[in-house]
């Protein structure tokens, strides 16, 4: 917990950081208006992480900000994202990466108003990280109707504790059928099957859909619950912020499976059993947002990257396959042909006359399969 002191009046600071965010174009309902004028941001971020650019243009850690410091608390209530959690990556010695933050308050705001939730509604937060906005959740609709999750327990007990000290016992348990709104703030890669589970038909569910390997490449994706309670539909739209991608293990920030390493003669052998082709598709396609947004969904196991030349870069699952893309040429090994995956996906595309994402219709069961379908002549199609 802060020192009262230390957070000095911090009511002035939260009314110029709630002005700030309406100024930005946020913040339209006033029950949210107030729930971020009363809500002590300084309760859940007793300290967070310095940041500056490192030599590559990412950023590093700089020092660590606490109540003593003298930028603490404005920083606190300001319109920005604080880092509150690093991470060591799995099988990578001394390598670390951020694993929590408090969001940024007007993305919070956007997100709950997109999903519209208000009095009345029940909803499950995924990703509690500091706590922060679960309380805003608990003040605009009562703790009894918020449920919060975390696979970090660490995370969940602080935040437990600072939410308690507002008075706010929230369930930290989903239950099945019972959300009408869910909300993830952290990144994922496939809609976990349970949140279909939990939600009530007609439940909207929101959450940043983003390449594990290029997080270039994402949007964020709105759902809505079937009445059969086992299936979801729902759009694309471009994304209004960026979160980390969710973890596999509290332990790390990274724990699946290691890039391969190749020895010298694996190398050879590699360049022994490529072959090349011709292509008229050319490498820049990976640079439309959209057809590489779709290439990833329906192939989620093939990597894919431009390099600094302009050319392709192609894995698939386990190194098993690969290519490069050069000057109309294709450099190709493996067990399969993997830019013949990108020439028919672009084929697909095309004949939809290359529809925007926002026009794409998803699918998601709650067995764990997603399928992506592009307005055609006809129709639409389904492509994965």
């Amino acid at each position: 917990m802060t020192d009262d002191n230390a957070a000095g009046d911090w009511t002035s600071l939260a009314e110029a950081m709630v002005e700030a965010i309406k100024r930005a174009g946020y913040l339209h309902r006033a029950p949210l208006e107030l729930a971020f004028r009363e809500t002590p941001r300084h309760l859940f971020v007793p300290e967070f992480f310095r940041l500056k650019p490192n030599a590559e243009g990412f950023s590093a850690i700089d020092g660590v900000v606490r109540a003593d410091d003298p930028d603490w608390l404005a920083t606190v209530y300001s319109n920005e994202a604080l880092i509150t959690q690093v991470k060591p990556i799995a099988g990578q010695t001394g390598a670390t990466a951020f694993t929590s933050s408090s969001s940024a308050p007007a993305l919070m705001a956007d997100m709950i108003d997109e999903l519209r939730i208000d009095r009345g509604m029940n909803v499950l937060e995924v990703g509690t990280g500091t706590g922060y906005n679960a309380a805003i959740l608990c003040h605009l609709l009562g703790d009894r109707a918020v449920t919060t999750i975390d696979i970090d327990p660490e995370l969940t007990e602080r935040a437990r504790e600072r939410l308690a000290a507002l008075g706010y016992r929230p369930s930290f348990e989903p239950a099945d059928d019972s959300h009408d709104r869910i909300l993830a703030t952290h990144a994922v890669a496939e809609v976990p099957p349970e949140w279909i589970r939990w939600s009530r038909p007609g439940a909207v569910i929101l959450a940043d859909f983003r390449a594990p390997a290029n997080s270039n490449i994402g949007a964020w994706l709105k759902l809505v619950v079937d009445q059969d309670g086992a299936t979801a539909t729902g759009t694309l739209m471009d994304p209004r912020g960026y979160f980390m991608n969710a973890r596999k293990v509290p332990e790390f920030a990274y724990a699946g499976e290691p890039a391969p390493e190749f020895t010298d003669e694996e190398h050879r052998q590699r360049a022994q059993q490529t072959e090349r082709r011709r292509t008229a598709l050319r490498s820049g396609v990976l640079d439309l947002p959209d057809f590489a947004l779709y290439l990833w969904l329906t192939a989620p196991g093939l990597a894919f990257a431009m390099t600094p030349d302009g050319d392709a870069s192609l894995n698939g699952p386990r190194a098993e396959s690969w290519a490069y893309v050069a000057d109309g040429t294709v450099y190709y090994g493996g067990a399969e042909d993997l830019w013949a995956v990108v020439e028919h996906a672009y084929r697909v595309w095309e004949w939809c006359r290359r529809p925007p994402k926002e026009t794409w219709t998803l699918k998601v069961s709650a067995r764990g399969t997603t399928s992506v379908h592009l307005p055609g002549e006809d129709g639409s199609v389904r492509a994965g």
